[in-house]
């Protein structure tokens, strides 16, 4: 079921899919030039949409907090839990797997957290596709980049919803209940209802809020980052979807 969910979403969320489409119109346009030529249009037409970043600030307006952790917040939690966002793999200047974008901007943060509150840390996410879990990874980011400490290491998940239902399980063991869970502001939204879901009490602790300049003419062109995020963000929206409906 979880290779099955991989295929679906790799094949289903654009650009893929749009470019897909695209391909199957092409090959159409002689058959039915009428119909092939609009949907032809439509579908590179919003690859081109998605491209511009008020479509995306629209897609991720709803994803992303409007506020960052409180100290309020910091204070009622009992543990940090970092939430692995995918591996670097064989990174050449490293001579070995290390954490890629996502992950480093989660342990960063992360670190910055347990130096104000002291709270320890659990690394949660394993590996799918083979080599050095992404838990490993964080844990020797932690350890020798940053000079942090982790507490538990949670390496067997391959997803969001287990990093839920295995992380919940180490610390019910330790008597942890309220936690800061530490991810890409778009990334929580989801998230946070499965870490409750396991009967957590979580307060969100976003980092790598999507921004960008806001003068007219950079508004005005399109840009491969904002596509790349229009469409991360449109995997969120579906998998929240996916959720609702096995979950409830």
């Amino acid at each position: 079921m979880f290779y099955l969910k991989k295929i679906l979403s790799a094949w289903l969320i654009p650009p893929v899919s749009l470019i897909v489409i695209a391909l199957i119109a092409t090959c159409l346009i002689n058959r039915w030039p009428r119909m092939a030529k609009k949907i032809l249009i439509f579908s590179l037409g919003l690859l081109l949409i998605l491209s511009f970043y008020p479509v995306t600030d629209l897609l991720m307006l709803k994803l992303q907090p409007d506020h960052v952790l409180t100290k309020g917040e910091m204070s009622q939690a009992q543990a940090i839990v970092i939430l692995g966002g995918g591996t670097y793999v064989d990174a050449p200047e490293y001579g070995s797997d290390t954490v890629n974008r996502f992950t480093l901007e989660r342990v960063r943060y992360a670190v910055a957290l347990q130096r104000l509150t002291h709270l320890p840390i659990l690394v949660t996410g394993g590996s799918v596709y083979g080599g050095n879990s992404d838990a490993k990874t964080m844990q020797a980011s932690i350890t020798h980049d940053f000079r942090g400490q982790v507490e538990w290491v949670e390496d067997q998940s391959r997803d969001t919803a287990e990093n839920a239902l295995y992380s919940a399980g180490l610390l019910q063991v330790a008597g942890i209940h309220r936690i800061i869970l530490v991810s890409q502001a778009w990334h929580l939204l989801r998230a946070k209802k499965l870490f409750e879901h396991e009967e957590l009490t979580v307060f969100v602790g976003p980092t790598g809020f999507v921004t960008h300049p806001h003068s007219l003419l950079y508004l005005s062109l399109p840009h491969p980052t904002a596509l790349m995020m229009s469409c991360i963000a449109l995997h969120e929206w579906l998998g929240i979807l996916v959720d609702r409906i096995f979950k409830d």
